[in-house]
């Protein structure tokens, strides 16, 4: 059984009836949008963060686009009603993936389920489903975030190579508009859906090649999840931006090329013989970053965020199933899937899709585009960027000279970011009222790169502006140029008594 070919055998989606666009947040929290009273004068052409081709230089270049637009490129999410539940998606999902399969309830040998953000704050819906769908089977839930979906697939080949089970369904949902308060900009990129999946042996040669999962503690403290209680007193879990959410843009590259060029060796295949590639796709440019990492073609990929925006590990399944459905992939191409999960793991499978039979077509977007749903990539070669400042030019300055070089420096890092005339800028004005929590992250980044001091995110947001950023900045200098002086001036010292002992 070990080296039976096994992999999926359908493949179904399942969202809720509400689509919430952007005129929702227009309409409730209009003060949300009171930085936009600055983009009167635009600044043309926009100032290139970085010019590299590596690491956070690629993430900023693909982010680039977007910061014009207040939404970061969402246009569309899927909401629960009063109706719909977590469960109630889950319950679809897996009753179209089994039907699709043309398996009953009475053959699936074991459920796998995974909850994100579920009703429930305790265990998740394994239990639950398994009742709603009258399996007699085993059913337990797991977790992994936004790689849930690849890390159960991986547990499900194993445990059917080994001959434990014949078949396995894999069901995995998120409910993040439910896990974010609204007035906080992180729940325009939030969305619900569900995705299930029948893992079952395939024809020979088809199904999972090879895979790489590794760990993404480096990404721990990105988000922070609470407990709090709603209005009618129920306990939830609350999450929101942490203070180490800059390492989801500072590990991007990283990680998707770690673990796709892993999985390809595994799998004994180049990324140039792969023929279509499923991307979990977080944010608007997610897809553009990866493409540009692994150097391939974007229209070897699909981005569906301007249509579901941030639905966590059901991407990789909607990806999937409507690349299947549109006819990008079919039977026999080598397929690679990617994701990321926060604070968990990130993970890349590589597999020859089979006969994949589908679930029902879910309700189609009402005002996203084709040409909103593009892959593009941004690769610049322009210079044109904030030279020759760095903080070797900047100590060599006297201390009030240093204050009004940093005065103008971050003046023009934030126009150059918010593609504002820096007339219409000032020193005193709130964060709160200019920055996201991604352009917050992109404008630390920007500081640390040149001048080589790490500075707290809790500086970039809230009542914090840039005269209280200016002499933070300052005091971090002068405590680097303190240790770099005495550390000069020790080894010299050194120097003249090894003299004197010859």
């Amino acid at each position: 059984m070990i080296n039976c070919p096994v992999g999926i055998l359908s493949l179904a989606v399942s969202f809720p009836s509400i689509i919430r666009t952007n005129d929702y947040w227009q309409h409730k929290f209009p003060h949300l949008f009171a930085k936009e009273k600055l983009r009167k004068t635009r600044v043309y052409p926009a100032i290139e963060l970085t010019s590299d081709n590596s690491g956070i230089d690629i993430w900023s270049q693909e982010v680039a686009p977007y910061l014009s637009d207040s939404f970061r490129g969402n246009i569309e999410r899927r909401v629960i009603g009063e109706d719909e539940s977590s469960l109630t998606l889950e319950y679809r999902a897996a009753k179209d993936a089994l039907n699709a399969a043309k398996i009953s309830p009475d053959e699936v040998d074991l459920m796998i389920v995974a909850s994100l953000f579920g009703e429930h704050t305790g265990p998740g819906n394994a239990s639950y489903l398994a009742r709603q769908l009258e399996l007699h089977c085993p059913a337990w839930n797991l977790e992994s975030t936004c790689s849930s979906a690849l890390v159960a697939l991986q547990n499900a080949q194993a445990l059917i190579q080994t001959g434990m089970y014949r078949n396995v369904l894999v069901v995995v949902s998120q409910i993040g508009s439910n896990s974010v308060n609204e007035e906080d900009t992180l729940s325009w990129s939030m969305g619900d859906g569900a995705g299930a999946f029948v893992v079952d042996s395939l024809k020979p040669n088809q199904g999972i090649l090879g895979s790489k999962i590794v760990h993404t503690t480096e990404t721990c403290g990105a988000y922070i999840h609470e407990l709090v209680t709603d209005e009618q007193g129920k306990p939830q879990i609350r999450t929101r931006t942490g203070e180490n959410a800059s390492t989801l843009a500072e590990t991007a590259v990283d990680f998707v090329r770690k673990c796709c060029f892993d999985a390809v060796a595994a799998a004994g295949v180049t990324l140039k013989e792969i023929d279509f590639f499923a991307f979990n796709t977080p944010t608007a440019w997610y897809a553009s970053v990866c493409t540009r990492a692994l150097g391939i073609d974007p229209e070897r990929t699909i981005n569906l965020y301007p249509r579901y925006a941030n639905i966590g590990p059901v991407l990789a399944i909607a990806n999937l199933y409507h690349a299947a459905q549109a006819g990008k992939i079919r039977e026999n191409d080598l397929v690679l899937v990617y994701t990321k999960g926060a604070a968990a793991t990130a993970a890349a499978t590589v597999m020859r899709w089979g006969d994949v039979a589908l679930g029902p077509v879910p309700a189609s977007p009402i005002s996203v585009t084709q040409e909103d749903e593009r892959v593009k990539t941004k690769i610049s070669n322009s210079s044109a960027k904030i030279d020759n400042f760095s903080r070797e030019k900047l100590l060599r300055n006297s201390p009030e000279e240093r204050r009004q070089m940093l005065e103008t420096y971050l003046l023009e890092c934030m126009s150059s970011l918010l593609q504002v005339s820096v007339n219409n800028l000032n020193l005193e004005q709130s964060f709160a009222l200019l920055l996201d929590s991604l352009t917050a992250i992109l404008l630390k980044n920007r500081i640390e790169a040149d001048l080589q001091v790490r500075v707290s995110l809790e500086n970039f947001v809230g009542s914090s502006n840039l005269a209280h950023l200016v002499e933070v900045l300052l005091n971090q200098l002068a405590l680097v140029n303190l240790i770099s002086t005495q550390t000069v001036t020790d080894f010299k010292q050194e120097e003249e008594r090894e003299k004197l002992s010859l």
